[in-house]
């Protein structure tokens, strides 16, 4: 057996130990960025994302899952069934039904757990938190474009001012949330986003400034690559309505990481922000503010059980 496919194999195990409970398709692409992280995969992300697709796609060569174990799995990542597990479910005579591409829309477990769900690329979950919202257009309005809009240098917007960069103290090897929350709010009220993003950002502040929730720097570091990548890789060359530079975004998130904690508890996220960078070069890519809020939004519901809950 290859190495690629022994690094593809121990990354589903991986990843199955942490979804087995989950009723709800989880981002994939995400999953390979998390399983990288944590199994040394030495490749790209986006390698070993193709590599579990592959192994998923002919599970039934999978070794040491059950037939429910695979079944889940080709439900939780939208997988087409194949025909040879198909066969075994009916052998078996599992209770289960296919949408339009042959991916399961249900099934029922011999424990009577049922999993149902409509598989689309706008509706996904990671870690059993949601994505996106079902907002699809920007709520600011044309009054408030040319303060958000940085589509040129006439337009760009300093995220030096929307930043504080007083250096905030390590608490235990962790990051006090309050803090961070504090900045969110502030960069959400800069850029106008929707009064729904800016009024749960508050509730978090209002909430945190009494529980003091904290997170490891480690966890923060690893959520931060995930949610930074998939930034970048929804970012575009040319974006209609209101949005950022990505490489001067980056950059000053960089910039204020670097100011306000101390590098080593921030390494994983600076290197990130570097090495996105490089690969973005002289290209120009946008960010839009409605993308990156929905972006924002599925990295505090990872980093804050507070933030989650707020709505």
């Amino acid at each position: 057996m290859s190495k690629r496919m022994d690094s593809s194999e121990d990354a589903i195990r991986f990843i199955y130990t942490r979804i087995k409970d989950f009723k709800n398709p989880e981002h994939l692409e995400m999953w390979a960025e998390w399983a990288k992280i944590q199994i040394g995969y030495k490749k790209p992300a986006h390698a070993l994302y193709n590599a579990i697709l592959r192994r998923l796609q002919k599970i039934e060569k999978l070794r040491g899952f059950t037939l429910k174990e695979k079944a889940h799995l080709l439900f939780t990542f939208s997988v087409p069934l194949s025909l040879a597990i198909a066969e075994e479910l009916n052998k078996e005579n599992w209770t289960y039904d296919l949408d339009e591409k042959q991916r399961i829309k249900f099934f029922t477990t011999e424990e009577g757990v049922v999993y149902k769900a409509i598989h689309t690329k706008s509706e996904k979950w990671f870690k059993g938190v949601k994505l996106n919202d079902k907002q699809n257009t920007s709520d600011i309005d044309g009054c408030g474009i040319e303060t958000a809009r940085v589509q040129d240098d006439s337009h760009q917007m300093d995220l030096h001012d929307v930043f504080d960069t007083e250096t905030i103290p390590e608490q235990n090897e962790s990051e006090n949330l309050h803090q961070w929350i504090l900045q969110i709010e502030k960069f959400a009220n800069k850029l106008q986003m929707s009064e729904e993003f800016q009024t749960k950002a508050k509730k978090a502040v209002v909430v945190l400034s009494e529980t003091d929730e904290i997170v490891p720097y480690r966890d923060f570091n690893d959520i931060f690559r995930v949610c930074l990548r998939s930034i970048t890789r929804d970012s575009q060359r040319i974006e209609h309505g209101p949005s950022l530079n990505l490489q001067k975004l980056l950059m000053q998130i960089g910039d204020h990481l670097e100011k306000s904690f101390e590098y080593e508890s921030m390494r994983g996220a600076m290197e990130v922000i570097r090495e996105e960078c490089e690969k973005l070069g002289e290209e120009v890519r946008k960010i839009s503010i409605n993308t990156l809020q929905t972006k924002i939004d599925a990295m505090m519901s990872l980093l804050s059980k507070t933030w989650a809950e707020c709505v």
